[in-house]
């Protein structure tokens, strides 16, 4: 099968929708596929990569990164949340681009648009409505919506629904990660949505044998969100805790915002540098057990999950106003009565995974 996916993030970025692009392409390599790969430029050497996975990688432009643009001032980030909010800079900004890069690829069996950003699903969505389809059959993958979504601190604004609702308009099918996020998209494109979850190989997965630690460990891996994944609350409490304990936080280096709070937490809660999955996974199966903040929202889950249950430690799942403090008081003792409910985790498994996209194509 001819496969053409487009996608704003690829190995060795550590991101969902990396490891999303990254297993997916890797997997439909394997199966025989000739599989052609557009993703933003960036200075990096995949000719090791394509000796493995014999795929075609082609590039846009990239456009202007957001932490290139703001500066320290206070200016600077007005701007841009000026932009952002008012102008979906820089995700309108990437639509050019794309659109120039793709808009002679046709006769494919399937296509394959990742978002975010989700000026690929516009791209195309403008192709199409001019009668220039780059394959029988194009899937539009939204780990995250746009126009609907609930996790930002604000909504796109009302000019940017008929983008949405073109490429909907013209897409065969919208996959969405979980059950429920069909509520972050328009109710008359529902019928087009498939459910299929994060994909990961399970071969490739390699853990340690957890040893209680002395002093009670446990993680957070991913990025904070103020008001939505917000660990203020948290933050607060563990200032509350007199005994020893260890908090590791990957993945996000913003702790500014909570210096205040961090300064009576010294010695006792750890930002560290984001880390490639497979040093992160045994990282945290050596933890006593692992937190995830919710994200508010039905809508969207977060795929860090995934990687907690397939460290196999125990996971308390806290809210950004509801931080649970009792059940977290237990788990500092070691009770983990009140864990969440594991997750089955062969839904994703990167074989079915693939399976799901490929029984799509017409």
């Amino acid at each position: 099968m001819n496969i053409l996916i487009v996608s704003g993030d690829f190995f060795p970025n550590n991101s969902p929708r990396s490891f999303r692009t990254t297993e997916l392409v890797k997997e439909l390599a394997n199966r025989g596929n000739e599989v052609t790969l557009y993703i933003p430029k960036v200075d990096f050497d995949y000719s090791e990569f394509i000796k493995k996975y014999p795929i075609s990688i082609k590039f846009f432009e990239r456009t202007l990164e957001r932490r290139k643009f703001v500066g320290i001032s206070i200016v600077d980030r007005i701007i841009f949340r000026f932009l952002n909010q008012f102008c979906a800079y820089p995700t309108i900004a990437e639509f050019f681009p794309i659109y120039k890069a793709v808009r002679k690829e046709s006769g494919y069996d399937l296509l394959i648009t990742i978002a975010v950003p989700h000026s690929i699903h516009w791209a195309f969505g403008k192709l199409y409505a001019k009668g220039i389809k780059a394959a029988k059959t194009w899937i539009a993958d939204c780990g995250d919506p746009f126009m609907l979504s609930q996790s930002g601190n604000y909504r796109p604004p009302f000019y940017f629904k008929p983008l949405e609702k073109r490429w909907c308009r013209y897409c065969d099918y919208i996959s969405v990660p979980t059950e429920t996020s069909y509520l972050g998209y328009y109710p008359e494109f529902r019928d087009k949505i498939r459910i299929i979850p994060q994909g990961f190989d399970f071969d490739a997965v390699k853990v340690l044998e957890y040893k209680k630690n002395y002093i009670p460990t446990f993680a957070f891996a991913g990025s904070f969100i103020p008001g939505r994944r917000d660990p203020r609350k948290l933050f607060e409490y563990l200032c509350t805790i007199e005994k020893p304990f260890k908090f590791f936080v990957y993945g996000t280096s913003d702790k500014n915002r909570w210096s205040g709070l961090l300064s009576k937490l010294e010695g006792k809660v750890f930002f560290e540098k984001p880390i490639p999955r497979a040093e992160l996974l045994p990282k945290l199966s050596q933890m006593d057990f692992l937190i995830n903040i919710g994200n508010g929202t039905k809508v969207q889950t977060p795929s860090k999950l995934i990687d907690y249950t397939l460290a196999k430690r125990p996971i308390l799942t806290i809210e950004t106003n509801d931080i649970k403090e009792k059940i977290l008081s237990e788990f500092l003792e070691g009770n983990y009565a009140n864990q969440d409910a594991p997750i089955d985790i062969s839904r994703y498994d990167i074989h079915n995974v693939a399976q799901q996209f490929l029984s799509l194509c017409r």
